[in-house]
């Protein structure tokens, strides 16, 4: 038998502490089409309510339960199904379990929902929503929530919501023989009052049961679920995906906020701040400042990045590029830019031939965003092992299985190239030193996905006699359909990204059919409540593709203000990002002759 764990958050039970749950569960009933008892029991209970009811909106449970829907601009819906049951309308008929649901919430005018029950895995968490999720309404159609909604989690997903209903993953079906069904209470309600509907439920149940049938009862309590709900994302150097709180990633990671004195800093060395380090796009650091100490004492340091070429370049990879060139730009130092095309055939379904070819293909597009030939060293794993794996060795021997296995969550499965993949990863980090013949500090700009690695390196690098790397971490551009649902761009799912080699066409179109959207219902609720730019994809993409920081408060206020359209914003977006591609696809061309002056081989 399966069991259920229901419980509510602190948080929700702060911000509405007159709120209730009782949870029922009906295991094994045959949800048939109709009952002939249940019906009698309907007709009579319509009956009561036509000759009872005259205005539903003055009944003293829709008058508390409104208090709740009218912060949200809206009416309980019981309301209106009450008035059409006056107006001469019949409790509709569907299912056994599901025309149950309807005569309970008919009869004492609040909500209930129903779920089959087969098709909850985990435990059932109540919390307020955030404004930025989405879940899939009872009809199959996509939805975002609005802050404060009170809302039914079950791992990772929602799968109710008080103001738009039940979701449809759940939704009770003819074979569903478990049912759970949950009394939603958003205002007081009496015990007296309480005992009568948990009898009435009880009593409709009786009418539909069977030997087999079995009840059970009880009221939803809070709980310290907090640390449970906080992580919602996931972020390793194989998967990023969901809500991700940046601020916690720093305490995970260990790594530390790149602060406005830290900033000051480095202005004093550059003259200017890059938007993405203002706007902290680029929030997170290690050991920057001494980075810039060793700056202050005449050593200069090298930088290093890379890609994993498993596809097509698209905007999410550049944004680390376009740091990592500021940098180059501002100290005129060298890079060092690692395709771990090893890495892909380890842990892609590819050969070595394709993953090899695509390194040379995603150079070009390094190679566009306007690097410095004679300072520029691109080289694949693959074609430059020999230079690299006499480091590689050295940091292997000082590596211990359960280290690499405790950082990066290998399993027996793990095949023991990618176990010692980290090994060459970790190389850019000191090849510099080892050819210059002296120690040199080492920058990193790179997504904060990578800093499992930059860890291992750090751990090994004075045991070799070297330098610690720094690194300063960057947010992500999230997907088109934003970071809760798919995470960050995916080379290989086309409908989350905008590659650098799409038409001005595709990216219209991408834009206009899948980026997630801020915006309201329709034009007229935009115009009056305004949109949420915090949560709406167009604008997030525009805080990295549009320097100019007085056009971008001023998107901000016309969106939040409503003066702006959803599909005004998308345009933006598409114009922004049209121009910055052609500029880059004509550089791209270009590259194809300059390959050999920036490619490293043995």
């Amino acid at each position: 038998m399966k069991e259920v764990k229901i419980s509510m958050t602190k948080r929700l039970v702060n911000k509405y502490p007159d709120i209730k749950y009782v949870a029922i569960i009906a295991r094994n009933f045959d949800n048939a089409e109709n009952n002939i008892k249940l019906e009698v029991e309907k007709k009579r209970l319509q009956k009561r309510i036509r000759e009872d009811v005259k205005d539903p909106s003055q009944l003293e449970r829709i008058k508390k339960d409104n208090v709740f829907f009218r912060s949200f601009g809206k009416d309980t819906p019981i309301k209106y199904q009450l008035k059409s049951i006056v107006e001469g309308k019949d409790i509709p008929t569907d299912s056994v379990l599901k025309d149950l649901m309807f005569m309970i919430e008919m009869k004492h005018h609040f909500i209930m929902s129903a779920h089959d029950l087969d098709e909850i895995e985990g435990e059932l968490i109540f919390d307020l929503s955030k404004g930025h999720e989405t879940y899939t309404k009872i009809n199959g159609k996509t939805h975002q929530l609005k802050p404060d909604d009170i809302i039914l989690r079950n791992n990772d997903k929602i799968i109710a919501s008080h103001l738009y209903g039940p979701d449809f993953s759940t939704k009770v079906v003819d074979s569903t023989n478990n049912c759970l069904y949950l009394l939603w209470f958003d205002s007081d309600i009496s015990d007296s009052k309480l005992k009568d509907i948990v009898g009435d439920i009880k009593k409709y149940l009786n009418i539909i049961s069977n030997p087999n049938s079995e009840v059970d009862l009880f009221e939803v309590k809070e709980r310290e679920v907090e640390d449970l709900l906080e992580k919602k994302y996931i972020v390793t150097p194989w998967e990023v995906k969901g809500d991700i709180d940046y601020d916690k990633l720093i305490q995970e990671f260990g790594t530390e906020k790149i602060t406005e004195n830290l900033l000051k800093k480095l202005k004093k060395h550059t003259g200017e701040i890059h938007h993405f380090l203002k706007r902290k796009i680029y929030f997170s650091h290690r050991d920057l400042n001494w980075i810039l100490k060793k700056l202050d004492e005449g050593e200069k340091f090298h930088l290093y990045t890379g890609r994993g070429p498993s596809g097509r370049v698209h905007l999410g990879h550049l944004v680390p590029w376009i740091m990592t060139k500021w940098f180059q730009d501002k100290f005129d130092t060298e890079l060092w830019f690692q395709m771990t095309d090893d890495e892909k055939f380890l842990i892609k379904d590819k050969s070595l031939e394709e993953v090899n070819k695509t390194a040379y293909e995603n150079a070009l597009d390094v190679i566009a965003v306007g690097f410095k030939p004679k300072k520029t060293h691109i080289f694949s794993d693959i074609d430059f092992i020999k230079t690299q794996y006499k480091l590689a060795l050295k940091v292997a021997k000082k590596t211990t299985f359960s280290t690499a296995k405790a950082i990066f969550g290998f399993e027996n499965s793990s095949n023991i190239g990618i176990i010692f993949f980290p090994s060459i990863q970790t190389v850019p980090c000191f090849l510099p030193s080892e050819l210059k013949g002296k120690n040199i500090p080492i920058l990193i700009p790179a997504s904060i996905d990578q800093d499992n690695y930059w860890r291992m390196a750090r751990d090994v690098a004075e045991k070799l006699g070297y330098y610690k790397p720094a690194q300063i971490h960057g947010r992500f551009l999230p997907s088109l359909q934003g970071m809760t649902s798919d995470g960050k761009m995916s080379s290989s799912i086309e409908s989350t990204c905008i590659f650098t080699t799409d038409t001005p066409k595709q990216v219209k179109n991408k834009i206009m059919k899948h980026a997630f959207s801020g915006g309201a219902r329709n034009i007229k609720e935009h115009r009056k409540y305004g949109g949420n730019p915090d949560i709406d994809v167009s604008y997030q993409w525009l805080t990295f593709f549009e320097e100019d920081d007085k056009k971008l408060k001023k998107i901000y206020d016309d969106y939040k203000s409503g003066a702006l359209l959803t599909g005004e914003l998308k345009q933006i977006l598409i114009d922004k990002l049209n121009e910055f591609l052609k500029e880059h696809q004509k550089r791209r061309e270009k590259a194809k002759d300059q390959l050999d002056d920036f490619i490293l081989r043995d």
